[in-house]
């Protein structure tokens, strides 16, 4: 017995610190050949058979872990005490879980005795119930939950989703805290992201240990354009819960929109870490690879995610993201359609609108742009997407203008609004005041993007000094960006030229870098989202 303990524990070391392939080689040697053996206790040939398949599925061989774990339970099951034969049926369910077989995962929970079933039971079925849209089994499910935790976050959220929230007020639970999560729920799903965050900061006093309830505060604020405030709150969240996996998709897409490379390398490895069976931490090493330029290995990886979890709407951002990365704009409008469908927010309609627009799909961004205004009517994020669209028909301008300056009014940190702006002034040939623009709002929104944005407008102007200043800005913040390289370069060459260049074609040069800002800006605005320019940084690509 001593001895199988300890090649359970080298086994269990080995796969703990990744090495999952040594953790294999050796169950295959050691474990796997007594299995079948009658002459091992059956206690110790279960010990075996675990660890056997925790080595098999370190390397992601989850089908031949529940085959050799069924097959032994099969054998021995006379010999095993109920309670392995228990334990067994949950490992296999994490397997089916892990497959994706979520009802087979349900039928073999369903094998332990109610009385048996712990609350990691009663939430695992819960979740299968929901995505096999059993909705009536999933609140039974939950609220066994409640009755074991009555402050469980997950479980309060889900019955706040339901039509009936005053389902989750079993016996036991705390009624207040119920109601208070179902408003914030219900407000969240009419847009209304400032009440719910108040609710929520008020729930979050009470529940001061509460990780969900801490990220659902910054998932309001993320889709409240507060990425400042937002990233705080996800931080302090992942603090208080390492295993945190619900928003983690949201943050993701933070990271992304702030073009935070490393930020998002660093969230995708420590989800996988915690649970590689969790599409969240595949989604966020999606984002990673669309921001390291990588594409079509973020296309892959996004898809995985979409495997793992097929009504999960930031896999489907992650792909949208991607696509828009690959250059197929109308491929990633599809993508952020089905996201949008699975779960609407003010996110997922800047998105659409954004990928529409880029497809030249103008009259259909219109449309939700304008659906999006009137659920959110005070939301800045929400008059800029309909400014963004209007802008690019000459006869709407002047209506384009007076959304995106009431965009401004709102939230003068709106970079949406002042980069659209900044464009529409500058294709009516107002360069002074696209300057004037930019340079006023420069300090409230110091990017990289706004900087180049900036330069490109000085370059138009033929204030050539300045642009440079602020293309030096720009890579100074983040080297990696491209646009701010090529402008820099561009203003570097008019104000040093070669000594045998002549007049004409330094007018010519001259010319052309006009027309490569006027292009450069333009087309920068047409993204509704801040660009994702990765940031310059030295840790491995090698993340699979």
């Amino acid at each position: 017995m001593a001895a199988t303990s300890a090649l359970v524990d080298e086994i269990t070391q080995l796969v703990a610190c990744d090495l999952g392939e040594s953790a294999l080689q050796l169950a295959e040697l050691e474990c796997r050949p007594h299995l079948t053996n009658p002459a091992v206790p059956a206690a110790e040939r279960l010990q075996l058979a675990r660890a056997y398949a925790a080595s098999l599925r370190a390397q992601q061989q989850h089908r031949a872990a529940l085959r050799a774990t069924a097959d032994f339970v099969a054998a021995a099951r006379g010999q095993l005490p109920a309670a392995d034969v228990e334990a067994a049926a949950r490992d296999m369910a994490d397997m089916r879980w892990a497959l994706g077989e979520v009802d087979l995962c349900l039928a073999q929970l369903r094998q332990i005795p109610r009385a048996h079933r712990t609350t990691r039971d009663w939430t695992r079925m819960a979740r299968c119930a929901a995505a096999l849209n059993q909705h009536g089994d999933a609140a039974t499910f939950y609220a066994e939950v409640l009755r074991a935790q009555p402050n469980a976050a997950e479980a309060l959220a889900a019955c706040a989703a339901s039509a009936d929230p005053s389902a989750a007020a079993v016996p036991g639970s705390t009624n207040h805290d119920v109601a208070a999560v179902a408003r914030a729920m219900a407000l969240m799903r009419r847009f209304d992201y400032a009440s719910a965050s108040s609710e929520l900061r008020r729930l979050a006093r009470r529940h001061r240990s509460s990780a969900r309830i801490v990220a659902l505060q910054a998932t309001c604020r993320f889709n409240l354009s507060d990425d400042r405030g937002a990233r705080v709150l996800f931080e302090r969240a992942l603090a208080m819960g390492d295993t945190l996996f619900d928003e983690m998709g949201v943050y993701a897409a933070l990271l992304a929109r702030t073009a935070d490379r490393l930020g998002a390398y660093t969230l995708g490895r420590r989800l996988l870490r915690a649970d590689a069976t969790r599409a969240e931490g595949w989604v966020a090493m999606a984002r990673y690879l669309e921001l390291a330029g990588r594409a079509q290995d973020a296309l892959a990886v996004a898809w995985k995610a979409q495997a793992l979890a097929p009504r999960l709407p930031d896999a489907f951002l992650a792909e949208g993201a991607a696509q828009l990365g690959a250059g197929s704009a109308a491929d990633a409008a599809t993508a952020f359609a089905r996201a949008h469908a699975l779960a609407p927010s003010a996110y997922t309609y800047a998105s659409l609108v954004n990928a529409l627009v880029l497809s030249g799909q103008l009259k259909e961004a219109f449309v939700y742009a304008r659906e999006a205004a009137e659920l959110m009517p005070r939301h800045p994020a929400a008059l800029a997407m309909v400014g963004s669209v209007l802008a690019h028909s000459p006869e709407s301008a002047d209506k384009a203008e007076r959304l995106l300056t009431a965009a401004l009014d709102l939230d003068r940190r709106n970079a949406d609004a002042v980069s659209s702006l900044a464009a529409l002034f500058v294709a009516t040939g107002r360069v002074p005041d696209a300057a004037a623009l930019l340079e006023r709002h420069l300090p409230e929104i110091p990017t990289d993007d706004m900087h180049t944005r900036y330069a490109d407008v000085l370059t138009l102007a033929n204030d050539l000094p300045q642009a440079a200043v602020n293309y030096a800005a720009a890579l100074h913040m983040n080297p990696d960006n491209q646009r701010a390289r090529a402008g820099y370069e561009r203003v570097d060459r008019l104000m040093n030229p070669h000594a045998d260049s002549d007049d004409a074609d330094d007018n010519d040069d001259d010319d052309n870098a006009a027309e490569d800002a006027e292009d450069h800006l333009v087309e920068g605005a047409d993204t509704l989202l801040p660009p994702a320019s990765p940031p310059h940084s030295d840790f491995s690509d090698d993340v699979l």
